[in-house]
């Protein structure tokens, strides 16, 4: 019920944020009527953090830019990466179109693939465990293709840019209050010890 919730909330959003011009989203309101507080715009990517019964849930998405497949003039695909009190990192797909019952879908992230599982109009990752890794992934990576089959029309391949991504997940991780460990450093290579010269 609450993912139902996210994916109505998400697809509304967007197309209210895709109708606004910059110039007034710059002055736009921190929240809206469905009760969203707008944490922010980060190149490609929009944040957002709401409450419900169990407490505070944050989450970034984005629209695909690149639409192909699917029923003639359906609308694209949404990624999103949520935080809720009871798991965090969760990622998933969501359409504004149903996915092939029991079909799976795939996030290919700069060419590796994640497996995914749909239900409805919405994909979860099939390893619960996987989520952490991917959004570490989606931090790091450059674009994002979900390859998936809809109940109507040709497969679907819907490009997303994850340009912004890495602020966006910074902005609902503060929101939410998750810590995120840094990113390790590579130490340098030691040096070898210069030779002496022979005398």
């Amino acid at each position: 019920m609450h993912r139902h919730r996210l994916a109505l909330m998400v697809a509304a959003l967007l197309a209210v944020a895709a109708a606004v011009p910059a110039a007034e989203a710059k002055t736009a309101a921190k929240s809206d009527s469905s009760g969203s507080e707008r944490l922010g715009e980060f190149g490609a990517w929009q944040a957002y953090s709401y409450s419900e019964a169990g407490g505070k849930v944050c989450y970034a998405t984005a629209a695909a830019g690149k639409v192909l497949g699917g029923a003639p003039g359906r609308q694209p695909s949404y990624l999103a990466v949520t935080h809720r009190p009871s798991s965090k990192n969760e990622v998933s797909l969501i359409g504004k179109y149903l996915f092939k019952p029991d079909s799976d879908a795939d996030l290919d992230i700069d060419g590796k693939k994640n497996a995914f599982f749909t239900k409805g109009d919405s994909a979860w990752s099939k390893q619960a465990n996987a989520d952490k890794d991917i959004v570490a992934a989606l931090a790091k990576g450059d674009n994002a293709t979900i390859h998936a089959v809809p109940a109507k029309g040709k497969p679907v391949v819907d490009a997303f840019s994850l340009k912004g991504f890495g602020k966006a997940l910074a902005a609902i991780d503060k929101a939410c209050g998750v810590k995120r460990a840094a990113p390790a450093v590579a130490k340098p290579a030691a040096q070898a010890p210069a030779k002496k010269a022979k005398k």
